[in-house]
């Protein structure tokens, strides 16, 4: 399959330079961030060739007839939804699925090393990509699970966390400037499900640039995940030692109170992927503004979804982690905008606007979702 970038609309440019963002999404990024979504698909059609999937076959017929684990439902209906959004498959009305036509052949050696040519930062997201669909059969029979076969690849998703790594730095960048300018003086900030603290790493850079550090009063960075919590404390107080910066084992599925998170004592509760994964998002956006001092800010980055049920590149690692498949996942942008209202929270905007970029492009992914606890 070859592949050729879409040309870009002229306004997607001057709206993300009125964001603030025209650096950060230059026509490099652009074309490595599609060709990441071409790769996924040619990984989904590997994947399904490799599975001999005989079809047309519902979900449940695919799996009674090769005795597949029930735990691989999503994944497979993930696959066969990404091959039917490129026009590779359909469903009919009996939830049965079919080819529509013959799968291409795919050189996925030719295309990461073309990607890697362009920019070789890029590298830990190929490096997660291949190993994921490495293990997508084995995950089918019921031999592993997604969480085992790949939370052992500490030093993977350290790579990948990273952002020396540019395709996971936007997301950082972007919520990092948007967070930076809601910060006023002496501020309180708790981060949720801060991993190995690249995105902390982003926002106190920002800080820095625009000569705003001093007016941080206290850090506390928060991550369930003992191996990321590790890391984040020992790299990140050297690299910024003048931020009292402090590291606790939040986890945002469970009561924030009996986790000794103050209520109304937060100037900014923010996070980088990982309010996606809330079990409960009404909860837990409950729970952040809770945490707010009244007029605090709430800031998040996050994949958006373009429209509903279309699937993103982003997301085939995930679909094969039962964290991620218990959660409503990778949202649009309306339906973000409706989570944070409904869990009481003013002003709630998008940057940059997603709904606006959307109409012009829907491959835009990368925005933060803003909003404040009322001051009343």
């Amino acid at each position: 399959m070859s592949f050729t970038a879409s040309e870009l609309d002229p306004r997607v440019h001057a709206l993300l330079a009125d964001a603030g963002f025209g650096e950060l999404f230059n026509p490099r990024q652009h074309w490595c961030c599609e060709l990441v979504e071409h790769y996924v698909l040619c990984l989904a059609i590997d994947v399904v060739r490799r599975l001999e999937l005989e079809l047309p076959a519902s979900i449940d017929q695919l799996l009674a007839a090769r005795g597949w684990s029930d735990g691989f439902r999503i994944p497979l209906r993930w696959l066969l939804a990404r091959l039917a959004a490129a026009g590779h498959a359909a469903r009919d009305r009996d939830g049965r699925w079919t080819l529509v036509r013959p799968l291409p052949h795919v050189d996925l050696a030719a295309l990461r090393a073309e990607a890697l040519a362009a920019d070789a930062s890029y590298a830990p997201v190929y490096a997660l990509l291949d190993e994921t669909a490495a293990i997508y059969p084995a995950v089918a029979r019921g031999e592993t699970t997604g969480e085992a076969a790949l939370f052992r690849k500490a030093a993977l998703w350290f790579a990948y966390f990273s952002n020396a790594n540019a395709y996971y730095a936007l997301n950082n960048r972007v919520t990092a400037a948007v967070a930076a300018a809601r910060l006023g003086r002496d501020a309180t900030v708790l981060e949720v499900g801060a991993g190995p603290g690249s995105a902390t790493e982003a926002l106190l850079e920002r800080l820095r640039e625009t000569g705003r550090l001093g007016g941080v009063a206290r850090y506390r960075l928060t991550e369930p995940v003992p191996l990321f919590r590790r890391r984040a404390e020992r790299t990140l107080p050297a690299l910024h030692p003048e931020v009292p910066l402090s590291c606790a084992a939040l986890d945002m599925n469970r009561p924030w109170g009996e986790q000794d998170v103050e209520p109304g004592g937060a100037d900014l509760v923010w996070g980088v992927n990982v309010f996606h994964l809330a079990r409960d998002l009404d909860a837990v956006l409950t729970a952040a503004r809770t945490a707010l001092k009244p007029g605090g800010s709430l800031v998040i980055g996050e994949g958006i979804r373009p429209f509903c049920g279309i699937p993103v590149g982003a997301e085939f690692p995930l679909a094969i982690l039962a964290s991620y498949t218990a959660t409503p996942g990778f949202l649009t942008a309306a339906e973000w905008l409706a989570a944070v209202v409904r869990a009481g929270f003013v002003d709630a905007a998008i940057v940059p606007d997603a709904v606006r970029l959307r109409a012009l492009y829907p491959g835009f992914f990368a925005a933060a979702i803003q909003a404040r606890r009322p001051s009343a």
